[in-house]
This record gives C-alpha cells, structure tokens and sequence, in this order.
C-alpha cells in the first residue's frame, strides 16, 4: 500500500494510524490532564491567605508526585520510552550525610569527581510558598534533584531544611542559608552556587550579596511570593537589586501557573551575567524527559563556572 498525505493533517499516513511524536506541548497536556483526574490537587493555600495552615496534604502530594508521573507518563504517553525521574536516573553512587540540624550533605563518591566535590559546593533551598516543603515532600521530591545535580555536575550540594512561616520569619530562613554557606566554606567550599525553587529561588536571591558568592541558579523562582508575606512574617525582607547579583541563571516554566514570568523577568532584569532557559513545564509538573533535561541543565551551568 502506498503512503497518502493527509491534507489536513499535513502528515505522513501508514497503515495503523499517523507517523508523528506528539510535541513537548502536547504530552504535557496529556500527562497533566490525566493526573488532574486521577490525583486532584489539595489546598496549596497559605495560612495567612486563608488556608487550612495544615502543610501536611500538599506535602504528601508533592512527595508522591515523582511517581506518579513516571506512572502517568507510561500510561499516556506510551512504554517504549525512558520515563525517568532525574531522582532515579542519577543519583546512582551518590553519598548522603546530615552534618548538622536541618543540613542533608550530598557528595559524589565516583573517582572523576572528588577533586570537584571538595571545591565546589551547592547550598540549595526547597520550595513550599515559605510555610512547606519539608518532611516527606523535601525528602522524595526535592533532594533527589539535589542529589542528581550534585552526581552529574561532580560537586557538594548542602540542602537546606530551613525553618518555616509562620512559626518563624523570613530573617529566621535567611539565617538558615548564611549558617549553610559558613558551613560550606569551613568544609573546604571554594566557590559556592545558590540553588533555589520557588520560593526557595527567592530565599536564595535574599543571600545573593552575601560574601563569596560565585553564582545563582533559580529554578521557576516565586519572587512575587515574598511580597505576599504578612509583614510579621516578611521581616523587612527585600531582594537584592539585580545589579549586585552573581553570574545569574533562570529556568523559567512556560506553562507556570503560579508564577507570573514578566514579574520574574522584570525582577531578574539588569542582572549583570543573566542567563534564562525556557520549558514546556507547569510548575511542578512536567514529562520526565523535560525533568531530566532541566537537571542536566543545572549541572552543566555549575560544571561551566570553572
């Protein structure tokens, strides 16, 4: 039987169906929807915004989220491809250790990295919107990503479980950072990247001028979340300006429902070594194929630093 162009389509007919990979795009669509029905969202609702103040619901939910979208993704999106999470595609030989309260210490033990990973240090910050993110979520969500960073750059990554609103403010979470990065340069850290999530991006902006610090890598960065913050909580807190920022690189989610990227752009906006990267990504979801290529994406800046 001989091929047939489908005019409307404009694409190539064999027996069977279509010859075509669906876009970026379209398998997000289809991944999110098929999660949004089998896994709704709970209240991501702040306390102070009129939430339950429970972080406990979107915490489990954010933990199993890796998961389930690797399940999603085979389901809807076929099994003759890798669906991966980067927390399971590279975190093999990586060692954990807890140096101090509220520090988890990732360090790879491959020969070719040991030289790096005693030099180089990430100092990371988990997202949450200020009042979650810890316990289950940070643990099967978020350090796996720090883990798979720090094996593929070949560096030292110290997460930071900072404390969190409302129980404590923002100076109490800024506090937590710079105790991090003295730990980091006590250890032996001669460059030092910050490494933030959301909200975590803009915890990691706030110790942008701190001394020493050799670049900044913000990953869908809630900067907005800051100035939503009760003025108890908030502390007088405010971003640096952009102008006295480190060498700056800015993953941005084109389907970000949380964020508004023209604000991130604006903010980030006279950074003087100020480099972006788009996704076909919600906020916390996207196909694990743009997962991994977004960490991959974060070590190879971190491994250009020199």
């Amino acid at each position: 039987m001989t091929d047939k162009v489908n005019d409307v389509e404009n694409q190539q007919w064999h027996i069977g169906g279509y010859d075509h990979k669906m876009s970026q795009e379209g398998q997000l669509e289809q991944l999110y929807s098929h999660l949004e029905a089998h896994f709704p969202l709970p209240d991501f609702t702040p306390p102070w915004k009129g939430g339950a103040g429970d972080p406990l619901p979107a915490d489990n939910y954010s933990a199993k989220l890796t998961d389930r979208i690797t399940q999603s993704s085979m389901m809807v999106l076929g099994t003759a491809v890798d669906h991966a999470m980067p927390g399971v595609a590279f975190t093999e030989g990586i060692d954990v250790t807890t140096p101090g309260d509220g520090l988890t210490q990732f360090t790879p033990t491959s020969q070719d990295s040991a030289e790096l990973s005693s030099s180089r240090w990430i100092v990371s910050f988990h997202s949450g919107g200020w009042w979650r993110g810890s316990g289950a979520a940070l643990e099967m969500q978020w350090q796996p990503e720090v883990a798979a960073v720090a094996n593929l750059a070949g560096v030292t990554a110290l997460d930071v479980d900072y404390p969190l609103a409302p129980q404590h403010t923002v100076a109490d979470m800024v506090a937590a950072g710079r105790a991090a990065i003295k730990h980091a340069r006590n250890n032996g850290a001669e460059k030092i990247v910050l490494w933030g999530y959301s909200s975590g991006g803009a915890l990691a902006t706030l110790l942008a001028d701190a001394p020493s610090i050799d670049a900044l890598l913000l990953t869908y960065p809630d900067f907005a979340a800051l100035d939503g913050l009760p003025n108890d909580i908030r502390d007088e807190e405010t971003l640096p300006a952009s102008d006295v920022w480190p060498k700056t690189y800015i993953q941005i989610a084109l389907q970000d429902e949380v964020v508004d990227n023209a604000n991130t752009r604006a903010v980030a906006q006279g950074a003087p070594e100020l480099t972006m990267a788009e996704y076909v990504s919600r906020h916390r979801i996207s196909t694990p194929e743009v997962a991994r290529q977004r960490v991959r994406d974060v070590a190879d800046f971190i491994k250009a630093l020199g």
